[in-house]
């Protein structure tokens, strides 16, 4: 209760005192041989230094301490004024006695109010201490809500910019992107979408910290198996403690401690697999899976959206048969390339193909053989024109090919070249081999020919010249 100071103080007080009321009392009692009268002085000493040994006491060593110096005083005092018949130092006794008694009553009330107080006190401070407790764990909460608010807000805007992309590899490196910047202590991000005809897994986007290895496995590893088949969330917190998984890393394959992997699913199939791995052992969370997991449905969604506008878009250009384009954008193509010709004084050609005697193989094996030989000739086509080319279906029967860059000698080529391979080709309906045959007709790019119509116009032109003039042949205008 006391400072530490101010107790050294008084016990050297004390001390000197002790040795005060030493030295007296040996002064009398060697003067006590000669002289009894100089142990009657020492009583009064006797008092004096009980007194003050009395009142000091409850500072040095407490209030209770009070009651034994009295005792041992109290009796020194009545031993010595007994055996020498002076029993008015008796009354010292009773001086000590009320002392003590006024010393231990104002200390004792002192020291219970300071209790109290020092009670009181550590009740504040634990309350204090309570509210810093529970003051830092609401700011962490505070924190870790601010971060979550932030995650979805974030989350939100990817949200929009999933939904504004339309090509899947722009879709495909977003996803990896975001899922790499968003969850910390991720070393990469691995997107590997299903391969719908052969079923296997195949990287389409990675992002990762520069100084990593390239990923060896294009197309996963036993992770990436699991959760494809088990269409499942994954957390491995520590790969070599996993009983799971026996992994056996590639040579210089990226190296990495734990991982999270969360599947892909559209219409209830599974698409994809959107990864994250750590070099560093229990680098995620529940809240980065279920985070990821939140991450892979917007990334659902917008392979998906993007697949049905692909659908969409190759339905409203495409010939639902053949796979080729339709007359009305081969027409869009070849004024853009009339335009590009003209403005870069290059070379264009078109060529129009008619296959011989069409009506004859509905009429005699029935639409369905008909379908068979647009299908066969649609494929030749599509063997032997190079990319670069458009191909569309003009007519019932017909075909145009677009050649950019191409001349008229070259453009003729071409066209009999593919009039011989189809001509070659045994078509087989209702069991019977027969062959097919074409026409084609050539235009290119002149001063005769500057537009679209003109182009489409000559080459038709031609086609029915080289009808007109035997068929299975190729005409140039």
């Amino acid at each position: 209760m006391y400072p530490l100071k101010y107790k050294l103080s008084l016990i050297f007080l004390l001390l000197l005192l002790s040795v005060l009321f030493g030295y007296l009392t040996f002064t009398s009692l060697a003067s006590s041989e000669a002289d009894s009268s100089y142990i009657i002085n020492t009583i009064p000493d006797a008092f004096i230094f009980s007194a003050v040994v009395i009142i000091l006491s409850p500072v040095i060593f407490g209030v209770n301490v009070i009651w034994p110096i009295f005792l041992v005083s109290s009796a020194a005092i009545l031993v010595a004024s007994t055996s020498l018949g002076r029993h008015i130092y008796s009354l010292q006794i009773f001086a000590i006695l009320c002392i003590s008694l006024i010393i231990y009553f104002f200390y004792k009330r002192k020291f219970d109010i300071v209790e109290n107080d020092i009670t009181s006190t550590q009740k504040i401070k634990e309350s204090t201490n309570l509210l810093k407790s529970q003051s830092i764990k609401a700011k962490k909460v505070n924190r870790a809500l601010s971060d979550r608010l932030g995650r979805y807000r974030n989350l939100r805007e990817i949200g929009e910019s999933f939904s504004a992309k339309l090509s899947l590899q722009e879709i495909y490196n977003l996803a990896a992107d975001t899922a790499f910047s968003m969850i910390p202590n991720s070393d990469a991000a691995l997107l590997f979408m299903i391969d719908e005809q052969n079923q296997n897994l195949m990287l389409t986007s990675s992002k990762a910290k520069s100084e990593l290895p390239r990923v060896k496995s294009k197309n996963g590893d036993i992770f990436d198996q699991w959760v494809f088949k088990e269409r499942q969330l994954l957390h491995v917190e520590n790969i070599d403690g996993d009983f799971r998984f026996d992994y056996k890393p590639l040579q210089r394959e990226r190296l990495f401690a734990s991982l999270i992997s969360v599947p892909l699913i559209a219409q209830s199939r599974i698409i994809g697999i959107l990864r994250l791995n750590s070099r560093y052992k229990n680098a995620y969370t529940f809240d980065d899976l279920r985070l990821l997991d939140f991450i892979s449905g917007l990334v659902s969604s917008a392979v998906n959206n993007a697949r049905l506008y692909e659908t969409t878009e190759e339905l409203s250009t495409k010939d639902s048969l053949t796979g080729f384009y339709i007359h009305r954008y081969l027409k869009e193509r070849l004024s853009e390339e009339v335009d590009r010709a003209r403005l870069n004084n290059s070379r264009l050609s078109v060529i129009m193909f008619d296959i011989d005697h069409f009506k004859d193989y509905n009429d005699k094996y029935g639409h369905s053989a008909g379908d068979k030989v647009l299908l066969g000739i649609s494929k030749i086509i599509r063997d032997k024109l190079k990319n670069g080319y458009t191909v569309a279906r003009y007519g019932g029967e017909e075909f145009a090919v677009l050649l950019p860059g191409v001349d008229k000698e070259k453009a003729r080529e071409i066209a009999d070249t593919l009039r011989k391979e189809i001509e070659s080709r045994k078509f087989t309906l209702r069991r019977k081999q027969t062959r097919v045959t074409v026409s084609a007709g050539v235009s290119a790019y002149s001063e005769e020919a500057q537009d679209r119509e003109d182009l489409l116009k000559k080459a038709d032109f031609c086609l029915y010249k080289a009808k007109k003039e035997g068929r299975n042949q190729v005409c140039v205008a």
